[in-house]
C-alpha cells in the first residue's frame, strides 16, 4: 500500500541548523511529515518515541556520529537501514566498506533539492513495493 505524503514520517538528523531548515521546507513542501534531530543521540531518542518512513542522516556530527548511529541501529532493527538516507561529503566508495554491505542511499553534499526530493520518494517507494 503507497502511503500519502502527509502519512510519511521523515526524520532529519544533521548537526546544521541552516540544512536541517532546509530539508524540513523542502520536505514539508512536498507534503511530508519532518521532524528534525541535532545529533544521533537525540534521534535515537526520536526513534524510541515514534517510527519514521526514511531517516536522512548527516555522517560527521557531535555526540553520536552517523556511522555509529547506523551501527546502533544494525545490532537492534536492521530492516530499518533501509530507510536510512546518508548525507555526506566523503567518499561513498569509503562509506560503503566501513558499512560492510549496509543497505542505504547516499546523498553526497551538496546536494540539489530535486535530489533530495527524489532520493525521498524513491526510498518509500522501494519499502512499499
Amino acid at each position: 500500500m503507497i502511503k500519502l505524503p502527509a502519512q510519511v514520517g521523515i526524520l532529519v538528523v544533521d548537526d546544521d541548523v541552516a540544512i536541517r531548515r532546509l530539508m524540513k521546507m523542502v520536505l514539508e513542501r512536498e507534503g511530508y511529515r519532518v521532524e528534525q534531530a541535532a545529533d544521533g543521540l537525540e534521534a535515537v531518542l526520536k526513534l524510541g518515541l515514534s517510527d519514521y518512513d526514511v531517516i536522512v542522516l548527516d555522517l560527521m556530527m557531535p555526540n553520536l556520529d552517523g556511522f555509529t548511529f547506523m551501527n546502533t541501529i544494525a545490532k537492534h532493527d536492521p530492516a530499518r537501514l533501509q530507510k536510512v538516507i546518508v548525507t555526506t561529503a566523503a567518499s561513498p566508495t569509503v562509506i560503503r566498506e566501513r558499512m560492510l554491505g549496509t543497505p542505504f542511499d547516499i546523498l553526497p553534499k551538496p546536494f540539489d533539492i530535486e535530489v533530495l526530493s527524489s532520493t525521498v520518494r524513491a526510498c518509500i517507494q522501494a519499502q512499499s513495493g
